[in-house]
């Protein structure tokens, strides 16, 4: 009897430490699928896709110095192609017709199409590629400033979403959250309202050139280098940061999981849909399949759309500016070269004062620093050259051409 008691005491005993047993394995599991959701959240690091994005932010915003600076030196070749007319139009008619000299280049005819043939690529570059290079710079300017600011605005919300508790952030190091002195590329280091660098920041920007500006370089600026490529920060196993974690609960919604993946700056990192945000890694966002938790794109110009658009107006830009830098130079070269010879022709000898280039300074064109003045003696000269009847008809074919210009 004592026997029977004891074993039922035991077995009493052995089915509470059960209950209680299992009762700890539910908790312990509902934790595991729900708590620890949250717990496995990662961080973008600071270090390499927080920089990375700031660094190319900037790079966009400084687009806008760099189209104002291709287009006032194109505008300012354009003037010396004016300079350069007038000057030749004087110096050719000061080359006295009968006075040794060629004949075909000192009459009126001669000058007449000497400067309709030459002045026809200044009124094309002035009037057509001049106006365009503009039009092309508002857009480029416009498509990397709509850039600039997706990114912008993705850092804006993911480094604000932090506690004041250690290792609860969503931008930060294995210690802390990021702050604004730790990304100045993206924030003005005096602000204390979490101001963006802007455009009118000129003394902020870089000084880029094409060679910054190509597929590669831009792509350069948007490559993890760093734990093969994973933009989530390596330290710290979880930052309870929600934002990468789109499973129930996390960032986005209470009870289900998102049916779709989640894209930030237009596609520069892609969340999995139902991913915990633990594992990360670089890959296309836009992918059939994402294999990572957190992807960073790996080839942004071509695949992330606002830095592809940004990428293709600026290249229009700089393609049409070195096509009026190819045609400066060759235009210029080619009026250098046959003034040069009507030099020769005529047994005049030019001198520094005289020739269209100033050799020891290497400029190619002659600025004039008085236009009215030369203006006025290149007339004098055409009338004392071709009589007062002639003088009239060759000033109404420079009239055209001045129109056009």
């Amino acid at each position: 009897m004592v026997s029977l008691i004891i074993l039922f005491r035991l077995t009493f005993a052995i089915a509470n430490r059960v209950r209680t047993l299992m009762k700890v394995l539910v908790i312990v599991s509902f934790f595991v699928l729900t708590g620890s959701a949250s717990a496995d959240s990662g961080a973008l690091s600071l270090s390499g896709a927080a920089e990375a994005l700031c660094n190319a932010s900037k790079r966009l915003k400084s687009v806008y110095a760099f189209v104002q600076a291709k287009t006032k030196y194109a505008t300012e070749k354009v003037r010396e192609f004016e300079d350069m007319v007038e000057l030749v139009r004087l110096k050719i008619v000061r080359v006295r017709g009968n006075e040794g000299g060629n004949g075909n280049w000192t009459s009126c005819t001669g000058i007449a199409k000497f400067l309709k043939r030459v002045g026809s690529k200044v009124n094309r570059v002035k009037r057509r590629e001049l106006k365009r290079l503009r039009y092309l710079g508002y857009s480029a300017v416009g498509a990397a400033g709509i850039a600039a600011g997706r990114l912008d605005e993705m850092i804006n919300v993911w480094r604000r979403a932090y506690s004041s508790g250690k290792g609860d952030f969503c931008v930060g190091n294995s210690e802390h959250h990021a702050t604004r002195n730790q990304l100045l590329n993206c924030y003005l280091s005096d602000s204390e309202k979490d101001e963006f660098i802007s455009l009118g920041d000129m003394h902020r920007m870089e000084r880029v050139e094409e060679m910054n500006m190509t597929r590669e370089s831009m792509n350069e600026l948007l490559r993890l280098t760093g734990g093969g490529g994973n933009p989530l920060e390596r330290y710290v196993h979880s930052a309870n940061c929600h934002l990468t974690n789109t499973r129930p609960g996390g960032g986005y919604l209470s009870e289900n999981s998102t049916s779709r993946r989640i894209l930030w700056g237009d596609g520069i990192i892609s969340l999995k849909r139902s991913g915990r945000g633990f594992v990360g890694g670089t890959g296309k966002t836009r992918a059939e399949v994402l294999i990572h938790d957190v992807t960073w794109e790996e080839d942004p110009v071509n695949n992330v759309p606002v830095l592809r658009n940004a990428y293709r107006e600026l290249r229009k830009f700089v393609n049409l500016y070195a096509y009026i830098e190819e045609l400066a130079h060759e235009t210029g070269a080619h009026w250098n070269w046959e003034y040069a010879q009507a030099i020769v022709n005529t047994g005049t000898h030019g001198n520094k004062s005289t020739v269209v280039v100033d050799e020891d300074s290497g400029k190619s064109f002659v600025v004039l620093g008085n236009r009215e003045t030369v203006q006025e003696e290149k007339l004098l000269e055409e009338m004392a050259i071709c009589g007062v009847g002639r003088a009239d008809s060759l000033r109404r074919t420079l009239a055209l051409l001045f129109l056009l210009f």
